[in-house]
């Protein structure tokens, strides 16, 4: 499938050598056509990347907030991504789409009798056989003899012959290739080793080949990263030259990588590589600069929408913070006037005065507030079988009438304890007034015939 899908682009570079008849301006031309088939996908890589760029303060801020919670992070920045509409990887992928485009290149100038005469692999063996019989060196490099072979059939007519023999019915798909340029032969590979060579103008034109190549793909990497900032205001610009070093770390190493790499590449393809590779990066920077006047109105609306946007949310911030403060101030009004309201319930609530069984020396509730030592009396055993005792009964309740008595009479303070204790009971009640003072006598009379009820139960008993 894979042979099928790079036959068609060597018949489209096959026919545009057949209009032109050169092999250098069929190879630009085709560069030139790839990158007007790809503008739309360079354009969206192009706006994604420039919307990356501009975003990355905001990014940086969001580190700052959400730094220390890595999942967080990664869900504000894609929430980021999302309310702006910026793929991250739209900028990246496109980039990278000269790669493929380079590889099957490489491929269809390497073996130009497979993917653009298509002929098969059996016939082409059986040609390079036929030649090599004749006496004919291809070169050491079985990869590159489709196309030493296919320069020697447009030169010499005895193997041109040879290879319609051997080919049989597809000699009609043969084609003669002319690979000279500006006095070089791109169908060969070049040498760095320049001092092992003769000095003339091929040899010298072949070195120096991959030398502009990398020189243009340098050039248009520092246009790439200019053009990226374009857009930005200067203001904006600061911002990112300031905020984004390691970003900026990262683009000077891409920006000197990929010239090195195609520096490697022009000494170990054949120089009709080089072609493609130098007028690639000469259409890609004049499509940078394009792109970049395209989307300069654009991205000045899209920063005017972001600011709108920044100051409505901020805005909106403020007034559920004021809000937030309203209601915080409203909870404490009331709070403190249910805090007063309380307080004036309680003015009228009078003091637990001691009694005398509470009483401990001047502690006036020593034992308790409503102790009570005669709360519950011990009743004497009697066995439910006898026959109850009246005098018995009545000499109990004597003994421990007489005992009450004598405690009340020990617990007595004396005259000037006892006038200590009424000095600081009335320092700690509060003033009453005359309707409080009666509700507190009536209080007591009530209690004092609780009392009084109490006893004669008991002497009922």
């Amino acid at each position: 499938m894979i042979t099928a899908f790079l036959q068609i682009f060597g018949k489209i570079l096959l026919w545009i050598y057949e209009f032109c008849h050169s092999y250098a301006l069929s190879l630009i031309l085709f560069t030139l056509l790839t990158k007007l088939v790809l503008f739309p996908v360079s354009y969206r890589g192009k706006k994604s990347m420039i919307q990356m760029n501009s975003l990355q303060v905001e990014v940086q801020k969001l580190q700052k907030q959400y730094g220390k919670d890595q999942n967080r992070l990664n869900q504000e920045t894609q929430a980021l991504y999302e309310r702006e509409g910026v793929n991250p990887m739209g900028g990246c992928l496109w980039s990278f789409l000269p790669l493929p485009i380079l590889m099957g290149l490489y491929y269809i100038i390497r073996r130009p009798m497979l993917y653009m005469m298509c002929l098969t692999n059996d016939e082409i063996t059986a040609a390079v056989e036929a030649v090599t019989n004749l006496g004919y060196d291809l070169g050491n490099t079985t990869a590159y003899q489709e196309m030493t072979l296919t320069a020697l059939m447009g030169k010499d007519s005895t193997v041109w012959n040879a290879v319609a023999n051997a080919v049989g019915d597809s000699a009609s798909k043969l084609v003669s290739i002319d690979f000279t340029w500006l006095g070089m032969d791109l169908s060969q590979t070049p040498s760095w080793k320049i001092w092992t060579l003769e000095l003339n103008w091929a040899n010298i034109g072949l070195f120096l080949i991959p030398i502009v190549v990398t020189v243009f793909s340098f050039f248009y990497s520092q246009i790439s990263q200019k053009t990226n900032k374009l857009t930005m205001g200067n203001s904006q610009q600061k911002k990112d030259d300031a905020n984004s070093a390691a970003m900026d770390s990262t683009n000077k190493m891409m920006m000197y990588l990929m010239p090195l790499m195609y520096l490697w590449f022009g000494y170990i393809m054949p120089a009709g590589m080089c072609v493609y590779m130098l007028f690639n990066s000469v259409f890609m920077a004049a499509q940078e600069i394009v792109c970049a006047k395209m989307l300069q109105g654009k991205f000045e609306e899209m920063v005017a929408e972001r600011e709108r946007r920044a100051a409505e949310e901020k805005e909106r911030e403020k007034e559920r913070k004021a809000a937030i403060a309203a209601r915080r101030a409203e909870q404490t009004e009331k709070n403190r006037k249910k805090g007063k309201r309380s307080k004036k319930g309680n003015t009228g609530k009078t003091k637990d005065r001691p009694t005398e069984y509470s009483r401990v020396d001047i502690r006036p509730f020593a034992r308790g507030r409503a102790y009570d030592p005669d709360r519950y009396p011990v009743t004497p055993y009697r066995d439910p079988q006898d026959v109850l005792d009246e005098a018995a009964l009545e000499a109990a309740l004597a003994k421990n009438a007489k005992r009450k008595k004598k405690n009340t009479a020990e617990e007595e303070l004396p005259p000037e304890e006892e006038l200590l204790l009424e000095e600081t009971v009335q320092e700690d009640e509060p003033v009453q007034t005359p309707e409080e003072t009666e509700a507190i006598e009536d209080t007591e009379d009530e209690t004092a015939e609780s009392s009084g009820d109490d006893g004669e139960d008991e002497e009922n008993v």
